[in-house]
């Protein structure tokens, strides 16, 4: 089936000089001390949308990120920009034709768009595509947050949603090793967070709701499960190559 993914993409996203910033900022926020060390690593970004982690990679000085993509509207938007992209029509066909290039690849919100049964293959040609003892990461949507109905169906292109055990199982059985699943990213603290003032106001407010959330989950799993359940919106996945 064909159709335009930039469509839905374009309700949060635009390719202005100021949103790219944006991006950039929230990027290195959470996934700079992931990177690899080596600016001259290899790294290629799997469905890299209009390349917004391409741009901070290239922002904080990698000499040699990349990505792939099947969207046309969005690898065209990545390229206005420079960046070097490939529009991808079939993913693990690439991934094969490139087998052991990688020091790290990137799957920054794509797993979920994979149907279940094609998702083990999928993580296999990840790992042919990396070096020996090359890094993974990817995000997915947080089956154990408070709005988890929400975020896996907000895009009619998800096909589920993972806890950090099924996202650890999928990791694994397609054949990486030191896996680390975890919560990405909090709202902080604003400044002036005594304040009754909008930014205090939603952090209150988070703050509340995640203290009951958290309480449902001990009541749910018992204290010890419960208290280690990540309730982000996303989880992170942190793999390496055997």
């Amino acid at each position: 089936m064909s159709f335009d993914y930039s469509y839905h993409y374009r309700k949060w996203h635009n390719n202005s000089p100021a949103h790219e910033q944006e991006m950039i900022s929230y990027y290195s926020s959470l996934f700079a001390e992931w990177f690899p060390k080596d600016k001259s690593a290899r790294i290629l970004d799997i469905g890299c949308g209009m390349g917004f982690a391409l741009s901070t990679l290239r922002h904080l000085g990698y000499l040699h990120a990349e990505g792939i993509d099947m969207d046309p509207g969005q690898v065209s938007a990545a390229k206005e920009r420079g960046l070097n992209v490939t529009l991808a029509s079939d993913t693990e066909a690439e991934l094969a034709s490139r087998a052991g290039l990688y020091d790290q690849i990137l799957a920054l919100d794509l797993l979920e768009h994979i149907p279940m049964q094609a998702q083990i293959p999928f993580v296999e040609h990840i790992v042919g595509a990396l070096k020996p003892g090359g890094s993974f990461l990817c995000t997915v949507p947080n089956a154990s947050s408070g709005i988890a109905g929400r975020w896996r169906y907000i895009d009619w292109t998800h096909h589920c949603s993972f806890t950090e055990h099924s996202l650890d199982f999928l990791l694994h059985t397609g054949g990486f090793a030191d896996i680390q699943v975890l919560a990405l990213g909090s709202l902080k603290k604003p400044k002036l967070w005594w304040l009754p003032i909008g930014g205090s106001r939603h952090y209150w407010a988070y703050r509340l709701v995640r203290f009951f959330r958290r309480v449902e989950m001990m009541a749910e799993l018992g204290p010890a499960q419960g208290r280690s359940v990540p309730l982000t919106l996303n989880l992170l996945g942190v793999a390496r190559k055997k």
